[in-house]
């Protein structure tokens, strides 16, 4: 099939009325009474959770409202304060859709990963790309036991963190149609333990380390080790030399039609500049997206091919050593030539994946308390309690990556300015006397005096009674939460912290739909860097490697379109 054909493949009289076939299907039979009957299982939980269980039974996972935030369980605020950090949604057909690729397997397959060995944020990125391609896959996703993660270790509390710490994943899994979770343990326990783990070397039966099961709280490389030897690793999937793709149908002529369609783009290699300021429609042909998503830097595919589709389980693995990791968007890395489909993915990203109601909570009595400060300061001019924020790296620590123990002060050295050249690079887009938020690392405040004797700044710090029973553990969380919800903001170029702080603007912004929001554009978003960097949000930038230093609006932009499409697509 040539990649003209591809190009104009929804053109095709017999895909338009498959399509259409597929609507009047979502509308009118099975597809909208799978929607209700998503609505119907919602219900039937909450019932069940409000309900005393005196049978000993394990209850069913904790409803959680998707589509707003109530604080009541979680020490405040009030629901009105509460909502302006909602820029999630709960889209019921989204919930319905099931992806075609694995979707009629008979067997159960499984994908497990390695968190990455950096930061929460890296360990953030990595882990929303195995979710969406477990989704993609239609692989039961294998959540990694719960163990230390880089700076998550502060108090005499915790230690060891899993996921369904900081995110509802528990819930997505239980909601979602085609996303299956599962812990590590239960997998053991399934599948390992019962011989149907195979060593690729010998071929013979392996069971897990000392046949242990349970790996929450322990040394997790032996767990490692075994999962590399029982399980196909690609090593060749990697982040910036490849671009993951998934057809539209299942079976592998579809994924020779997608090498077809890349050959077509590499005929005609296109340059990254090409789309500054110049957005391909959200659902243009997948030709025209597939040029944007390579423009100048990708030009061979990541093939799920039958080897892998056949794979009892596919595991991804995160060794610095070996310059394995996924230290990249979701959105970079995977592309689908179903433009539905792409789209559900950012929006699941977007709502579900993000953080847990009391870290959201938390920050929400922070925004609330700065919004009172900066009301009372100024009340005829500022009756909102507008604030603006910024986020500031500057931390030198020792920090552990794979047992490797290396000295890193934030290794990007233009990023590390002295707060006085921070403040003349920002002053022309902030208000003398405004008051303004600091994320940091940084524990010295003598370090911001230059920047003191402009502002009225405000840390976390100084929230001690908002935050007296917040988990210490949460507090960079936190940080980036209050943050995003700053009138202006000053991010740190490189860092993922900031980046996700630019994302979920982004998500603010098609939300409240401000100036330049069908761009892309965050128009009061800003590096404090460099003249360079400062006002790359202020158009529309396509992506670019590194991938990982920035966020790209590709991410956030206009990705509620087509609900109704993908409800077809999905049946």
């Amino acid at each position: 099939m040539t990649g003209n054909f591809l190009h104009h493949r929804l053109a095709d009289p017999h895909n338009v009325h498959k399509h259409a076939m597929r609507q009047f299907e979502m509308n009118h039979l099975g597809g909208h009474a799978k929607v209700e009957e998503q609505k119907k299982k919602k219900q039937s939980a909450l019932k069940l959770q409000s309900a005393v269980l005196d049978t000993g039974e394990k209850p069913p996972p904790p409803v959680h409202d998707l589509a707003g935030l109530s604080c009541s369980d979680h020490g405040g605020p009030s629901d009105d304060l509460a909502k302006e950090m909602i820029y999630w949604s709960d889209i019921p057909s989204d919930d319905a859709f099931v992806s075609p690729i694995g979707a009629n397997s008979k067997k159960r397959k499984y994908l497990t990963f390695e968190p990455d060995g950096g930061g929460f944020n890296n360990i953030r990125m990595s882990m929303e790309t195995m979710i969406v391609m477990a989704h993609a896959m239609s692989r039961t996703l294998v959540m990694p036991p719960s163990q230390g993660m880089y700076l998550l270790r502060k108090g005499s509390g915790k230690k060891h963190f899993s996921f369904d710490d900081f995110y509802h994943l528990e819930q997505v899994g239980y909601e979602h149609a085609g996303l299956h979770v599962i812990s590590m343990e239960e997998f053991l326990k399934t599948e390992a333990m019962t011989g149907n783990l195979f060593n690729k070397t010998t071929g013979d039966a392996a069971f897990p380390p000392n046949n242990r099961t349970n790996w929450d709280g322990i040394d997790p490389k032996p767990l490692k080790e075994y999962l590399r030897d029982v399980t196909l690793t690609p090593l060749n999937w990697t982040p910036g030399s490849c671009l993951v793709a998934f057809p539209s149908d299942d079976g592998p002529e579809h994924f020779a039609e997608l090498d077809e369609m890349m050959k077509e783009v590499n005929a005609n290699f296109p340059r990254v500049q090409e789309f500054v300021n110049k957005p391909v429609p959200v659902n243009a042909p997948a030709t025209e997206r597939l040029r944007e998503a390579v423009a100048g830097q990708v030009k061979q595919l990541c093939v799920y091919d039958e080897k892998m589709q056949d794979a009892p389980v596919v595991h991804f693995m995160c060794y610095h050593k070996m310059r394995v990791r996924f230290l990249t968007h979701f959105y970079a890395f995977l592309f689908f030539e179903s433009w539905e489909q792409d789209l559900f993915n950012k929006r699941f990203v977007r709502d579900h994946l993000r953080y847990a109601d009391e870290i959201q909570c938390a920050a929400a009595r922070v925004v609330a308390a700065i919004r009172d400060r900066a009301r009372r300061r100024d009340p005829t001019g500022n009756p909102n309690g507008d604030f603006d924020s910024f986020h500031i790296r500057r931390v030198r620590r020792r920090v552990s990556v794979d047992e490797v123990n290396i000295l890193r002060f934030f290794q990007y050295k233009a990023t590390r300015l002295e707060a006085d050249q921070i403040y003349e690079n920002t002053k022309d887009e902030l208000q003398e006397k405004a008051t303004v938020f600091v994320a940091t690392d940084h524990q010295g405040k003598p370090f911001f005096k230059p920047l003191a004797d402009h502002y009225d700044l405000v840390f976390l710090s100084d929230f001690k009674e908002e935050l007296k029973d917040a988990n210490t553990n949460y507090l960079g969380m936190i940080d980036q939460l209050v943050a995003s919800r700053g009138r202006v903001f000053f991010g740190c170029f490189h860092s993922t912290f900031s980046g996700f702080i630019f994302r979920m603007r982004g998500y603010h912004s098609q939300k409240e739909k401000v100036e330049g929001w069908d761009q892309g554009i965050l128009p009061k978003s800003y590096y404090y860097s460099g003249k360079h960097e400062k006002s790359i949000y202020q158009s529309y930038g396509p992506l670019r490697t590194p991938y990982f230093s920035r966020e790209f609006p590709i991410s956030w932009r206009d990705i509620d379109k087509g609900v109704e499409e993908l409800s077809a697509f999905g049946v």
